[in-house]
């Protein structure tokens, strides 16, 4: 059982000076970093795991990107003797930067890593045999 002691309302204490300046710091150190988070800096998108499938429905594999580290993960869940891969397009041009194929069998995955532009738009590809599927349209950047 908690015990709860009640105090008199007449009974309320002026808290010492020390905790007045840390309640003042906490309140300055909170509206810093709302004002930090609002600046507008932009921060990349995690997108992931995305089910891949060829043009008949089967579902093949996975794909992950995560931001920090601009890595795509690219899974094989399925024994077909297919290898799903994703390919990267810039978007502006459709130029290819950036292939990740899982080629190790059922149950593999390969991660990759690649400096991807912040602010440059990326469409990525679910490819391959009876496999053409866009999975996402992002700047590596964006929110």
């Amino acid at each position: 059982m908690v015990k709860i002691r009640k105090m008199a309302a007449s009974a309320t204490r002026k808290a010492p000076r020390f905790q007045r300046a840390g309640r003042t710091l906490a309140v300055g150190a909170t509206a810093t970093a709302c004002l930090a988070l609002m600046s507008g800096v932009a921060e990349a998108k995690s997108w992931g795991p995305y089910t891949m499938e060829t043009v008949s429905g089967t579902k093949v594999g996975t794909a992950k990107f995560v931001a920090n580290g601009d890595s795509l993960t690219v899974c094989d869940t399925r024994a077909d003797s297919y290898a799903p891969k994703v390919k990267v397009y810039r978007y502006s041009d459709k130029k290819l930067v950036w292939t990740v194929t899982a080629n190790l069998g059922k149950g593999w995955c390969v991660k990759s890593s690649k400096n991807l532009g912040e602010t440059t738009k990326y469409e990525f590809w679910n490819s391959g045999n009876e496999m053409n599927q866009l999975l996402r349209v992002t700047t590596a950047g964006s929110n």
